[in-house]
């Protein structure tokens, strides 16, 4: 179902232009920009005729007379109102296409095309603008057929992952769909998550997904693949970015209404009272007394339903839940139980083995508000509130974690302070922190290895060699080697008390590099 249905200049050229000798003079690297039309002219104020898209054809009898400044003017003028191309036939008016003609169309990025044997322009209007008009049909069909294709996706089972599969067979491209937060949340044709991130760094194109005015996905296509022009490559993307909204924001299984408005209007800023908060929490079944302590969650998953469904688990070992899902984040306040020493830590380790098996989810569970603790006005409801927001904001943070650690689904706020901190300086501390762990960045650029991620494993297990292996999975004898290479390639110790705190920024600068030259 692949294949270009956009008439390039080069297909012009190839399919039309063939017969009268062509060749190309300038802009070489513009020939796969489409042509909407063919159109021939003598005219040398034509530029305010034209729409953009065109190819030009003319023999120059409108420039005859004219000096090389104003010839330059024509030439500039026809690309600044993004003319396709523009096809000279010498021999008539000009035995060669005029010398300042061909460096301001290679200054400027206008292809200049030389004909050299007559052939009537008409011809050539009639034949290039009756393809064109097929092959602008014929891109409106493979649009529609994957429009309902995706249309029928959403009342079939598979999800987004169902959608890629279309649009991929479409396209002939690999896809990768990333969430706003940075979350990878579903790819087609490619073999791993490491793959899907190289996909998403090197790919020509991508689309967003937009729900009310708010980008809350990325949809990204591999720069490999069937011949298409990349503008064809992208509206046929577009066309699916509204069929993946749709799944990504609609909820699965009902949950208390009551809870979900009350998240809802959390999240979107309303001012509530406390009293407002315990009479809407006791109304959608979760215990609102004094004591009570809430745990706020967010989280981020191919299908929100997925991550709905995880929390939902959890909310078994815990004394209730209420949750939304909001432009494809879902949010969450989690009551925490009476006996549990540290909230954040029991609603984590709840969600960390909801989540077994669950495939991509990313959640950050933040921090924890008692219900007693607050006076009558709404601190303590607008304090919840921006918890929930903050963990929402910190998904982009726990999803570079999850790029080096593909095991971990489950991170706390609290954790993540660190990769705020780092967002937060100025530029040229962040670069002081980077060159500390430079020479293991560049090492594990070089020679494939992982001596980043293990120092940072190393470093957050508090220089434990047990904790540290059983973590990476590897021997204590392994860690030993690497961590050897380390210091070696650093010429100092990383875990010594003096560098301890700095080594632990310098890991998260490094890890939020790349996010932040973005």
């Amino acid at each position: 179902m692949s294949g270009s249905s956009v008439t390039s200049l080069r297909d012009v050229i190839h399919r039309h232009l063939d017969p009268a000798g062509p060749r190309v003079l300038t802009a070489h690297d513009r020939l796969d920009v489409p042509v909407r039309w063919v159109h021939s002219s003598e005219i040398f104020e034509i530029g305010p005729l034209l729409s953009g898209g065109e190819l030009l054809l003319t023999t120059g009898l409108g420039l005859g007379g004219l000096d090389a400044g104003t010839r330059r003017h024509y030439v500039r003028d026809l690309a600044e109102r993004g003319v396709a191309g523009l096809a000279f036939e010498i021999g008539r008016t000009f035995d060669a296409v005029p010398e300042e003609m061909v460096r301001e169309g290679s200054s400027v990025g206008l292809p200049i095309i030389e004909l050299n044997r007559v052939l009537p322009f008409i011809d050539i209007c009639r034949d290039a603008n009756t393809a064109i008009v097929s092959d602008e049909i014929d891109e409106l069909r493979l649009r529609t057929a994957l429009d309902d294709a995706l249309h029928d996706d959403l009342v079939a089972p598979g999800g987004v992952a169902r959608m890629l599969a279309h649009v991929a067979e479409t396209t002939g491209r690999a896809l990768v769909l990333v969430g706003a937060g940075g979350a990878l949340l579903a790819v087609h044709g490619v073999d791993d998550d490491r793959s899907a991130w190289r996909l998403v760094d090197a790919s020509p194109v991508s689309v967003p997904v937009i729900v009310r005015d708010r980008e809350i996905a990325r949809l990204v296509a591999s720069g490999d693949g069937p011949e298409m022009p990349l503008p064809q490559l992208t509206a046929l993307l577009r066309v699916a970015t509204g069929p993946i909204a749709s799944t990504l924001t609609r909820s699965g299984a009902r949950h208390s209404v009551v809870g979900a408005r009350l998240v809802e209007e959390m999240v979107g800023g309303r001012a509530l009272r406390r009293a407002d908060l315990i009479a809407r929490l006791a109304g959608a079944g979760v215990p609102a007394v004094n004591s009570t302590r809430l745990v706020t969650v967010a989280a981020d998953a191919p299908d929100p339903r997925m991550a709905e469904s995880v929390l939902t688990r959890a909310a078994a070992a815990t004394s209730g839940l209420v949750q939304a899902t909001i432009d494809a984040t879902v949010f969450g306040l989690v009551a925490a139980p009476p006996d549990a020493e540290d909230p954040v830590d029991h609603v984590a380790d709840a969600v960390d083995k909801a989540a077994g098996g669950a495939g991509r989810i990313t959640v950050v569970v933040g921090a924890t508000f008692r219900l007693g603790d607050s006076s009558p006005g709404i601190e303590i409801v607008a304090a919840i509130a921006d918890s929930l927001r903050n963990n929402a904001r910190r998904l982009d943070r726990a999803a570079l974690h999850v790029r080096e650690d593909r095991t971990r689904r489950v991170f706390t706020g609290r954790e993540l302070v660190a990769d705020d901190v780092v967002h937060a300086l100025d530029a040229q501390t962040r670069s002081d922190l980077q060159s500390l762990v430079a020479p293991l960045v560049e090492h594990d650029a070089r020679q494939s290895t992982q001596l980043v991620a293990t120092l940072d494993v190393h470093l957050r297990h508090g220089c434990s060699a047990t904790r540290s292996a059983a973590a990476l999975h590897i021997g204590r004898q392994s860690l030993y080697q690497r961590l050897d290479r380390i210091r070696s390639l650093l010429g100092f110790d990383p875990t010594a008390a003096a560098v301890y705190p700095s080594m632990l920024l310098a890991v998260n600068a490094s890890r939020a590099s790349t996010d932040l030259d973005v």
